[in-house]
């Protein structure tokens, strides 16, 4: 992309850039062990995100959500019945679980902050490389997963606001063998679950954020994850339309890669046991690996399109830039200064 001259910022240019990006890490020359290199970053920066096709459950004749009304009332009191009479073994036993299942989370967490910057620095050196990125950026990976601990402490907060008094509303309307939700509990609870899916949109343009820019940025001037927000915050005040542009264009991106990606499981499925492939984690992130590259490159060389300091490709040593040295493109109108 050509940056010597004035130009608009487009979210339809970084496309094109990014396909070529991809030919050339991947295949040109294809090496298999750069693959499976590449592949294991690309696994640990996208841990937790789901995987698998088709897991959906429907009611059905052996469901109990398909069983009448007052049956599952019945069971919801032996259930309650149930687990207050063997409370003092329910008590430590659900303890256990829950602090197993916080470490396991917090252990994902880390490491998919460390999968994150090595993941990015094979992207942006062309190299098939784990053990150097994984000691070269541990400061910003640390602050990164200190700054998602906090962003989950807060968002499971905020969460209990509209999710306790949705229980009790539900639980009100469950007494009535879910008959009759007074009107005095539709309007509650309808803002109720707007609230819990505006956090949730909020949260999901916070990590969107961080990934795609934050994180590129840390990794450019070797700064903490509130320095790395501080800088492109003050670069997207100037800039606030062209970056929901790009979080409009990355719902459709998105949507064209989960096609694209289904379309693979579903003809490799046709071959039987080569659809089993995609269903393991680590190889099915090797096999699906252009996607997660163009993905990677894509938002990269959108950055890139504000200036060399932000550009990924073009730098590898740290550059401090000032927070408030961020200068508004200029106009091709614009004619130098005479100087008299």
């Amino acid at each position: 992309m050509d940056r010597t001259q004035p130009r608009d910022i487009s979210v339809i240019e970084p496309i094109g850039a990014a396909i070529e990006k991809t030919k050339q890490i991947l295949f040109r020359p294809f090496d298999i062990a750069k693959w499976f290199a590449i592949g294991l970053c690309a696994w640990l920066a996208t841990l937790g995100n789901g995987g698998g096709v088709g897991r959906f459950n429907f009611p059905g004749p052996g469901n109990r959500l398909g069983c009448p009304r007052h049956n599952l009332r019945q069971e919801m009191i032996t259930l309650k019945d149930t687990v207050l009479e063997n409370l003092p073994v329910v008590v430590p036993v659900a303890g256990v679980v829950i602090v197993l299942v916080l470490v396991l989370a917090l252990a994902l967490m880390w490491l998919k902050s460390r999968g994150q910057f090595m993941f990015l620095h094979c992207v942006a050196e062309n190299k098939g490389e784990v053990v150097k990125p994984w000691k070269q950026y541990a400061p910003q990976a640390n602050s990164l997963f200190l700054f998602k601990v906090v962003v989950w402490l807060a968002a499971s907060a905020a969460s209990l606001f509209f999710i306790v008094p949705l229980v009790f509303i539900m639980m009100s309307f469950a007494r009535t063998d879910f008959k009759v939700f007074a009107a005095a509990g539709v309007i509650p609870a309808s803002f109720l679950v707007f609230g819990f899916m505006l956090l949730a949109i909020c949260l999901t343009v916070v990590k969107t954020l961080t990934a795609d820019f934050v994180v590129p940025i840390m990794r450019l001037q070797a700064c903490t994850v509130t320095d790395g927000w501080k800088h492109f915050w003050a670069l997207c005040k100037q800039n606030m339309g062209t970056f929901f542009l790009f979080l409009l264009f990355l719902v459709v991106v998105n949507i064209v890669l989960a096609m694209i990606a289904f379309a693979v499981v579903a003809g490799a499925c046709c071959l039987c046991c080569v659809g089993v492939i995609f269903m393991i984690p680590y190889i099915g992130t090797v096999a699906m690996l252009p996607l997660l590259v163009w993905r990677r490159a894509y938002s990269a060389l959108f950055l890139a399109q504000f200036g060399l300091q932000f550009d990924v490709f073009a730098r590898t040593d740290p550059v401090i830039v000032p927070l408030d040295v961020f200068p508004p493109e200029p106009s091709v109108t614009d004619t130098p200064d005479p100087g008299f």
